[in-house]
C-alpha cells in the first residue's frame, strides 16, 4: 500500500475564484490529509469500485489513486482528452501510461498528483460521471503501456453534452 506523504499545514486556505469549475477545493484535500495522517485505523480499502451513494460523497483524490493502483498495480496519470469524429465531439478520461516516480511523469510530487486527482474527481462528481468512470475502470481489460509505439492509454468515455464537454475543457462558444 502506498504511504501518504506528510503535509505542512497552510496558514491560510486559498480563496476560491468566481470560476469554481477550474478550481478544486484545497480545504477538503487538506482536511482529508489531516484525517488520514491522524487515523490509525488499519482497515484495508475496498477493492470494489461499486459505490453506494454514501461512499460516493467521501470519494476523493486518494480514493481515485487507490482504485487506479488496485486495478493496474501502479499510480498512473489521468487526463481529459477531446476527440472529434464524424462531426461529434466526445470527451474521454484517459489513463495515461506514465507512473508516479517515473521520468516522464508530469507531476513533481505525490501531493501534486493527488491534487490533480482531487480536481478530476470533483469534475466527475459535478457532471455525475464518477460512478460511470469507476464502472468502466472495473470492467476494462486494457492496461496502460508506455514502452510501446504508440503509447497505449486506457480511454474512458464520458457521457456528456457538448456544452458540458466545452465547459470542462475551458472552451467558450
Amino acid at each position: 500500500m502506498l504511504q501518504n506523504i506528510p503535509v505542512q499545514e497552510e496558514e491560510e486556505e486559498p480563496s476560491v475564484g468566481e470560476n469554481d469549475e477550474d478550481e478544486f477545493r484545497m480545504g477538503s484535500l487538506q482536511s482529508e490529509l489531516d484525517r488520514r495522517n491522524n487515523n490509525n485505523n488499519l482497515e484495508s480499502p475496498s477493492t470494489s469500485v461499486v459505490l453506494t451513494e454514501e461512499k460516493e460523497e467521501e470519494f476523493d483524490g486518494y480514493a481515485m489513486r487507490d482504485v487506479i493502483y488496485e486495478k493496474w498495480g501502479a499510480c498512473f496519470d489521468v487526463d481529459f482528452q477531446r476527440v472529434d469524429a464524424f462531426g461529434m465531439r466526445e470527451l474521454y478520461l484517459n489513463v495515461l501510461p506514465f507512473r508516479l516516480g517515473s521520468r516522464r511523469f508530469r507531476h513533481d510530487t505525490e501531493l501534486d498528483y493527488l491534487c490533480h486527482l482531487q480536481a478530476i474527481v470533483e469534475i466527475l462528481e459535478k457532471y455525475d460521471q464518477l460512478g460511470y468512470v469507476l464502472m468502466q475502470i472495473d470492467e476494462t481489460k486494457k492496461k496502460p503501456r508506455g514502452n510501446t509505439s504508440p503509447l497505449v492509454a486506457v480511454p474512458l468515455r464520458l457521457d456528456l453534452t457538448p456544452e458540458q464537454s466545452n465547459s470542462i475543457l475551458g472552451y467558450r462558444d
